[in-house]
This record gives C-alpha cells, structure tokens and sequence, in this order.
C-alpha cells in the first residue's frame, strides 16, 4: 500500500459547523447583477434602454428626464442605481449617454445579432425581476412559528459536537486485527501508530464531515474507545476517539434571518420548478 492509499484524513485547516439551515440542500439564490439591457422602446420618445431597466428595482429613483438623444428621453429611473454610485451626476450621465448612443450604432448596423441580444436582455432583467420580487414576498409570508418550526426540528445539540479521531489503516485483516488488540491494551508503539482524521486546525470535526460516512460510527463512540475493524476500499480501519466537545447552538434570534432566507428559498424552488413542469420545453 503506497502512501497516498495509507491516508483517510480530512485536509482543511479549520472546521466550520454546517447548520441545518445551510444544509438544507437548496439551489443557492443566484444575484444576477450589473446587467445593462436594451430593449424597442414602446414609442419613439422613449430610449430603448428605458423599458428594461424601468423592469428593474428603480430604488427610488423618479422618472424625471435627465437628457434625451435624437428625441429619446433618458429618465432618473432608467439610470437607476448608477446615480447613487458616488461617480459624479454629470459623468454618469455623460457615460450613459456614450452607451445609448453605442447601443443605437449596435441596433442599426447589426440587426440579427442585436434582435438575438434584446432578447436575451430581456429575458434576464425578467428573470432578475421575478427573482428579486418573489423572494422579497416569500420572506415576508414566512412566520415566527415556521421559523421556530425548523428550528426545532433542524438545528440540534448533535450538530455542534465535534470529535477528535485517530485511525489505523491497513489492507493485511491479521495485522490490522492484531493491532486493535494491541491498542486496547495501551500498547505504546501500536498507539504511536495512530495517525490524525482530521490532519489541520484543532484536529476536530463533526460527524458529517467525515469521509466514508465515518461519522455515522463516530457518532455512537465515546472518548477512549476503538471501533470495531472497518472495511473500506482502500483497506480495513480502525478508529479511536481521542477527544470530544460540545460548541454553543446558536439561538433560534442568531438564525432567524438565515431560516427565513431557506424557507423562502425552498418555497421559490419549488414553485419554478412546478412552473417548469407545466412549461412545454422541446429541446433542438
């Protein structure tokens, strides 16, 4: 057995506890920012930017025209966000003008490609729309009893205990078995022989991040005992737990918000995913 199969340990330097909340399984909530759509105006006076970002979150901001080129009004609320980004009124506007100006130069010279790139724009401006929106109201219908219904049944006192565990790993059943009777006897250079799970940090970590499913042995272990032989694939294992510590669960008001955010987040999937469903999609 050469010397990297001689190896179960976990290679990070620190562990870090994972939550129920965390590990809830959910498709994170994708941000999709610093987007610039241009989309046909609904009427000349219109710029053709101004639709799609009159989609967006308009923080505010008010229609008042700021310019206009070739008759195409540019408003505060098609400018948005940019205004508020510390670069000065005028070279804001200035920039923006440069890009409607790019933008129309695009629109006229480049006709297919640029029906192809409304197109995409606006679907993601939509999809960002819909995201932002539907979240906001999920988080808000999300109440103090479902908060401290998950809570209760997510974030337990076995999800912060961590273990410290030493192993011996052999691929021979008589050496392996012999030096599990070694070990229970104290025997000094068996013991010496141990090497650490968890090789960086403190050397502890909870159950779940243990490779080969470990944990859900560890987990039934006190300090000082040995497991019984372990098969794995790469060879029989003993385990011994050196130490154990219980960490401080985090209140139900310390994860308030991130419960809030997975449940609103479970809720969000599962209705596009249902829409998914109803959606007639025919690929090619």
């Amino acid at each position: 057995m050469n010397e990297s199969d001689n190896k179960v340990g976990i290679p990070f330097a620190k562990q870090r506890l994972t939550l129920g909340v965390a590990a809830l399984g959910l498709v994170g909530l994708v941000s999709w920012a610093g987007w610039i759509a241009f989309q046909g105006p609904s009427s000349p006076s219109v710029s053709p930017v101004a639709s799609a970002f009159a989609a967006g979150d308009s923080s505010g901001q008010s229609d008042r025209q700021v310019a206009s080129i070739n008759g195409m009004k540019i408003t505060e609320m098609e400018l948005g966000g940019m205004l508020q980004s510390g670069v000065d009124r005028a070279i804001v506007i200035d920039r923006y003008i440069n890009k409607v100006v790019a933008a129309e130069r695009g629109r006229e010279m480049y006709v297919d490609e640029a029906k192809a790139a409304l197109r995409a724009a606006e679907r993601e401006v939509l999809s960002t729309l819909y995201t932002t929106k539907r979240m906001e109201e999920l988080r808000k219908a999300v109440s103090d009893d479902d908060v401290k219904a998950y809570y209760d049944a997510n974030v337990l006192d076995q999800n912060f205990q961590q273990w410290k565990v030493s192993y011996y790993l052999s691929n021979d059943q008589n050496d392996v078995q012999q030096t599990l009777e070694k070990l229970k006897k104290g025997d000094k250079d068996a013991l010496d022989q141990l090497k650490p799970l968890v090789e960086q940090g403190d050397g502890y970590a909870v159950a779940q991040a243990m490779p080969y499913n470990l944990g859900r042995v560890v987990s039934k272990m006190k300090k000082g005992e040995f497991s019984e032989v372990l098969r794995l694939r790469n060879g029989l294992l003993v385990l011994k737990i050196e130490d154990t510590k219980q960490l401080k669960k985090p209140t139900l008001e310390e994860l308030k918000q991130d419960i809030v955010q997975a449940l609103a987040l479970e809720k969000f999937n599962a209705e596009l995913e249902q829409a998914r469903r109803r959606a007639k999609v025919e690929l090619g």
